[in-house]
């Protein structure tokens, strides 16, 4: 006799099992079809934002989290050089939100979510098993699954691709999308890594690209530095780092055991097609400086469930509820795919304008309390709004202008007068697209 769902969620990942446990709560039906888990090798999200916490406290998967370990997370600490003492931004700024979120290595954690998913009621996990097909032609989507070997043809009423970027599902559904260019990560694991600030995400500036570290455990530290296609670390990138731990990562690299990504900003043209939906990853994803996929990762699940509750079971249309998860995630990921990329060129250009903008980046972090209050509501995904993004950049702009005042010895007219005329064309622009 063949098993029905309500639901089958292509990928046990982060996505894949909170969509899972987001489903089951509502009384449906779910089976999770997951190929294999990545190992420790792979290098992928562990930097938890706050929302996210909420989001996994609601579905009964934060306790599993806590259990896999991790280390506490309260901000980011922004650095400007090896001698900089360097500039605190505190999730407890943000009022009404969680003042301290976590990270954890991304194995550990995807692995934990799974098996407590899986073990909640209506969750039904086949490991080893991968959708290859979905015809939605009819009124029910019939779903080829081959699991062990073996081909299945199931039905059900709702397809979710959690497959991360490369989506499969996403790609026969006919879901088109724009690819950016790809970057490399390369990641090294440090025991004993001795960060100025524990407990705060480290970025660290002032070469080619910016330089990412946390912990991951009370004994290791996560380095993550952006390279070119060949991996390797230039020594360039090192400067920025305050010794000691400039010590501990030059002793990292040198064992030799490192992880590594390739990286691509992606934007789908929709979140949906007939009765499929995307979400985190496959739904897209921006430069991994923001930390926010795993904030999409569980956010998504909770949109999608708030906009299929009732029509499963009642039989109403599930096309017309996917287009209001549609509209629920249009804004978020809106102000995420014009965040991420303004915020890499702040903080890692090189030209003239770049500079300047940095300036006023900092200058307005350091002055305003509000701005930075607001500034990491926005990199944490609590806030969404793209006035409010419009507005905090604007911030920015005026810092910047105003940092031209400031008696640093950079005032000369050959200098500035290239800035300016760079700041306002990027100003303009950018804002345009927030807007």
């Amino acid at each position: 006799m063949e098993q029905r769902f309500d639901a089958i969620i292509a990928g046990g990942g982060i996505a894949g099992s909170t969509s899972a446990a987001a489903l089951a709560r509502l009384g449906l039906k779910v089976l999770i079809c997951e190929a294999g888990l990545p190992n420790e090798r792979r290098l992928a999200g562990e930097l938890v934002h706050p929302p996210v916490l909420s989001d996994l406290y609601a579905l009964g998967l934060l306790a599993p989290l806590r259990g896999a370990g991790g280390f506490p997370v309260y901000g980011f600490a922004l650095f400007r050089g090896a001698d900089d003492e360097g500039l605190l931004l505190g999730y407890s700024e943000i009022s009404g939100g969680r003042p301290a979120s976590i990270a954890v290595e991304h194995a550990r954690m995807t692995r934990a979510l799974l098996d407590a998913t899986a073990s909640q009621h209506n969750v039904t996990l086949w490991y080893g098993a991968r959708v290859l097909t979905v015809d939605d032609e009819g009124d029910t989507p019939r779903v080829t699954v081959c699991r062990a070997g073996v081909e299945r043809q199931l039905s059900c009423r709702l397809v979710v691709s959690a497959e991360g970027r490369g989506a499969k599902l996403r790609r026969r559904a006919g879901i088109e999308v724009e690819r950016g260019q790809p970057s490399w990560m390369v990641g090294y694991k440090l025991a004993h890594g001795r960060l100025p600030y524990p407990g705060y995400g480290h970025l660290f500036i002032g070469g080619p690209s910016v330089t990412l570290a946390y912990q991951i455990s009370r004994t290791e530290v996560r380095v993550m530095f952006e390279t070119g296609p060949d991996r390797d670390v230039p020594r360039d990138l090192l400067a920025p780092l305050p010794r000691p731990f400039r010590d501990d990562v030059e002793r990292g690299i040198a064992d030799g055991a490192r992880q590594t990504a390739k990286v691509f900003g992606l934007q789908p043209e929709r979140s949906s097609h007939g009765n499929v939906a995307v979400v985190g990853d496959a739904g897209g994803c921006v430069h991994p400086l923001t930390a926010s996929g795993i904030a999409f990762c569980t956010g998504d699940p909770m949109r999608l469930a708030r906009a299929v509750e009732g029509t499963l079971a009642s039989g109403l249309d599930v096309e017309l509820a996917l287009r209001r998860y549609e509209r629920a995630r249009a804004r978020p990921m809106r102000t995420r795919t014009a965040l991420g990329p303004a915020l890499v060129d702040t903080l890692s250009g090189t030209s003239p304008g770049s500079r300047l903008l940095r300036r006023g980046l900092f200058r307005y972090l350091a002055r305003s309390p509000r701005g930075r209050a607001a500034s990491l509501a926005l990199l944490s995904t609590r806030q969404s709004s793209s006035a409010v993004m419009a507005r905090e950049y604007a911030a920015v702009l005026m810092h910047a202008l105003a940092s031209l005042r400031d008696d640093d010895g950079d005032g000369r007219p050959s200098r500035l007068l290239p800035a300016v005329a760079e700041l306002a064309l990027r100003g303009t622009s950018t804002l345009r697209q927030m807007l």
